[in-house]
């Protein structure tokens, strides 16, 4: 769940050629780091789905209890001037455009879709968590990938995966191969995530107060392109049919892969010799990894059940068409370009720990009134509070994202 809301940073600075062991209690050995004056930054993606790791200087010996050692020799990550970083930053956005627009275009249709196979609710919102389910067992394993194959290979490769996936889905005649279809989708996601989480954290580790700030650029460019997506989504499905729209979310893909392909590799040098399950069990120790998994699993499982439920509770409770479904996610998208700037601001200003439980406590109210204003049958309620909950979570989207790099072990 770590990786899936973004990831993590380690800060500062790891010795060439240092040995780094696992040596008992998370806490003890960070401790053990700020007494020594060696905090260590590897840049490391695994530190996202991540190892607790204990830097031992140079001549030291010792073993390991957890039976993972790695072995890092520090490269420099392809100095970029603050010009180019913000080239990069900009050809980020850009290619991630056309994918948004194209996945904008999808939400409204998908559960739609899912109905046209004559598949029950159950088996439509079984279609529409395949994906997350793929991305809850890859994530920590590409983490570790994106630390040894690097980060660039992984957002490439990740978006190819993907259109392969949504290819496979707008050519699917039937559930078993629409499923597989989804789980190749949700693997795609899982690969680009790690690599893209890792290299954010790497082009930004030298201005870290900044990062959310970015991160709410992006995330007001995602919804930039949901306000375009589910009106361009509509004109193709009329005139095209469904599979339409799968066909160009796998473009989007494309184009978002040749993007990435132009952008520095950022990765430092990382032998891994041997992991071990207990670096996972040792990650969960950190009170702050605990926290991020129940609040990344509280926020994305709300969002997975507003695109189940909305269009089938506004369909059927205020007979709405498709075409008002897809004037709604817009209009949600819309108010969420305000709160995704400022979350990021706001989370660089009070940190993103402040930012999170205020945002998502009115989540909460949001939630509860739309429920209300559908047992009233008021629509215009319904429709307020979806409204403020979308404003909510797109504050809390940047802040949680910087909160998951903020509380990486070192």
């Amino acid at each position: 769940i770590a990786a899936h809301c973004s990831g993590s940073l380690t800060c500062g600075y790891l010795a060439p050629g240092a040995w780094i062991h696992h040596r008992g209690p998370l806490q003890q050995r960070q401790q053990q780091q700020q007494q020594q004056g060696f905090l260590g930054s590897t840049g490391s993606a695994s530190s996202r789905g991540s190892l607790p790791l204990f830097a031992q200087l140079p001549g030291q010996t010792g073993s390991t209890t957890c039976g993972r050692r790695i072995r890092i020799r520090r490269q420099a990550a392809s100095g970029e001037t603050n010009t180019n970083r913000d080239r990069d930053l900009l050809v980020v956005l850009l290619s991630q455009f056309p994918l948004f627009v194209g996945v904008g275009a999808l939400f409204p249709i998908l559960p739609l879709y899912g109905q046209q196979f004559g598949l029950t609710a159950s088996s439509v919102g079984l279609i529409l968590s395949a994906p997350s389910i793929a991305k809850l067992a890859l994530n920590f394993p590409m983490g570790q990938l994106a630390d040894s194959a690097g980060r660039r290979i992984l957002m490439v490769g990740g978006m190819l995966v993907l259109a392969l996936g949504d290819l496979g889905t707008g050519l699917a005649t039937a559930l078993p191969a629409l499923l597989a279809a989804r789980l190749v989708t949700g693997a795609g996601l899982s690969v680009s995530d790690a690599g893209f989480s890792a290299w954010v954290a790497d082009v930004t580790q030298e201005t870290p107060g900044q990062r959310a700030s970015f991160l709410g650029l992006q995330s007001a460019m995602i919804s930039s392109a949901f306000v375009i997506g589910p009106t361009l989504g509509g004109m193709a499905v009329d005139q095209f049919g469904m599979s339409s729209i799968f066909f160009a979310v796998g473009a989007g893909a494309v184009v978002c892969a040749a993007g990435y392909s132009t952008l520095p590799e950022t990765r430092s040098t990382v032998e891994i010799e041997e992991v071990s399950r207990q670096s996972f069990l040792e990650l969960l120790e950190s009170d702050g990894q605990q926290a991020l998994a129940g609040v990344s699993a509280a926020f994305y499982t709300g969002a997975a059940c507003k695109l189940s439920v909305i269009p089938a509770v506004a369909a059927k409770a205020f007979g709405a068409a498709p075409t008002e479904v897809g004037q709604l996610f817009s209009a949600l998208a819309a108010v969420a370009i305000l709160g995704t700037l400022a979350g990021g601001r706001l989370a660089d200003a009070v940190g993103p720990r402040t930012v999170i439980v205020a945002s998502g406590a009115i989540c909460t109210l949001a939630y509860a009134g739309a429920a209300f204003a559908v047992h009233e049958q008021a629509r215009d309620a319904f429709y307020g509070c979806l409204s403020l909950w979308a404003l909510a979570a797109a504050v809390k989207s940047p802040a949680l994202q910087a909160f998951a790099m903020e509380v990486a072990p070192e």
